[in-house]
């Protein structure tokens, strides 16, 4: 199988001048072959028709003088012929093609044509003519003793003009099956810049323009996820953003009217309250996480013990867990590992006040650190309502929610997880979470050891 398109275009150049090339013969010989011969037959018959002339009237002692001045001047070689054998022989030239049987035809009254060629047309011809004496019948074999220069050069300059003609034709002919699909790659590209990413390269080439169709369907596909992401992200703040400002314009209505009780104000000034700092908390985690994707976050790695930073969570988060009475355990060794102390606050924060939001009361959660080939596991589990199989692949996608009926009494807006990723990615880790509905849900953070995060930071 040819994979390389270098490959194919010299195959498709040797194919494509070889066919030039052998189409050209037969046609410089349909142009040349009967015009130069006949020229040289016509050629030959006025030169043997003086010679026999001229050769009849001379005396027997004058005939060889003659016929070596006529082959010098001529350039041309004259064998003369009588029913013994070769009687004369002048010129340069090696011995005629004519065999003895046409030497007798010769004699007896024929003229032969015997020719060497190129391609093949004839560029020298041995001719033989009868040569009649007052005793004698002979044979007269004339030959020149060099082709004609400028008939082989017109003859070999015609082909090979003919073979570049049809050779280029054939080569341009079938380079369209090696541009054919950079036709359609060219075409598919209008199409994405317009941004229209449904398109469909049909492809059987292992070529690098087979690959590069390949990898161009990918990239299409992946930017037409990334246009939905876009999407449903601008939908999503936009649904996120409204909710709380039409809650918060309603409620600033209502006390705009008269006659509302003191406990009544205090109510709705609660709601905008709650709704501002819901607003307030949606927008500082669209920041951070606009900051982190950026890669411009200020990433300050430290030595950092794991086992207190978890307990710190821990504490800052009593009164919520304190008062739903969950029950927490704790299983925490003593662990350091290289980090950023501020962005994994970030990750436990999130983490466990999931936990803490999707448990029923008198539940509980349990904190647990442990080690697996060369990383940290930090593991937070929980007895609460669990997580769909269906959404469990979604839940680190930016604004959504499982059950956002839950997520909205509980302040939610779908960022934390989505925070937990990136920030995990950052340090070189992995997040990992087993669910089952009803059941609960066990979030597993893995992070390299002190050496290999800082080999990931240099």
């Amino acid at each position: 199988m040819i994979r390389s398109i270098n490959f194919k275009i010299l195959l498709i150049f040797i194919v494509a001048f070889a066919i030039g090339f052998g189409l050209s013969i037969p046609i410089t010989v349909y142009l040349f072959k009967n015009q130069i011969t006949q020229s040289i037959q016509n050629e030959y018959a006025m030169r043997s028709g003086a010679i026999a002339d001229i050769y009849s009237r001379l005396a027997p002692t004058e005939r060889g003088p003659y016929l070596k001045q006529l082959s010098e001047k001529q350039k041309v070689s004259l064998w003369i012929y009588d029913r013994n054998g070769l009687r004369y022989a002048y010129g340069q030239a090696n011995m005629p093609t004519i065999t003895d049987e046409d030497v007798r035809l010769i004699q007896d009254g024929a003229e032969v044509v015997r020719y060497t060629s190129i391609l093949p047309v004839p560029t020298s011809l041995h001719m033989g003519f009868p040569l009649q004496t007052a005793n004698e019948q002979l044979a007269l074999v004339l030959h020149p003793e060099s082709s004609d220069t400028n008939l082989v050069i017109t003859v070999i300059g015609v082909f090979i003009l003919i073979a570049l003609t049809i050779g280029s034709f054939k080569f341009i002919l079938f380079t369209r099956v090696v541009v054919k699909p950079l036709k359609s790659l060219t075409a598919a590209t209008r199409k994405v810049a317009k941004g229209d990413y449904n398109i469909a390269l049909q492809t059987k080439s292992k070529d690098e323009l087979g690959v590069l169709t390949e990898q161009f369907q990918q990239m299409a596909h992946k930017l037409s996820q990334i246009e939905k992401m876009r999407q449903e992200f601008v939908s999503n703040v936009s649904h996120e953003l409204q909710t709380p400002l039409a809650s918060i314009s309603g409620f600033v209505s209502i006390l705009q009217n008269d006659g509302l009780d003191e406990a009544e104000q205090l109510r709705c000034l609660d709601i905008i309250r709650n709704e501002s700092m819901r607003l307030s908390r949606l927008s500082e985690n669209m920041l951070r996480l606009a900051t982190i994707d950026s890669n411009h976050y200020p990433f300050q790695p430290a030595l950092v013990r794991l086992d207190r930073q978890m307990r710190r969570i821990v504490v800052a988060t009593e009164p919520q867990w304190a008062a739903k009475r969950l029950n927490i355990h704790l299983e925490l060794s003593k662990t350091e590992i290289y980090a950023d102390e501020d962005l994994l606050s970030q990750v436990w924060l999130n983490i466990f006040n999931n936990s803490i939001k999707f448990t029923q009361e008198g539940g509980d959660i349990t904190i647990e650190l442990h080690s697996r080939n060369g990383e940290i596991g930090v593991t937070i589990r929980d007895s609460g309502i669990g997580i769909a199989e269906e959404d469990r692949t979604r839940i680190f996608e930016r604004f959504f929610m499982a059950d956002k009926s839950h997520n909205r009494e509980a302040g939610g807006s779908g960022l934390g997880l989505a925070i937990v990723k990136r920030v995990v990615e950052l340090h070189g880790g992995s997040v990992e979470v087993d669910s089952t509905l009803g059941k609960g849900t066990s979030v597993t953070v893995y992070l390299p050891f002190m050496q290999l995060v800082k080999s990931i930071r240099k």
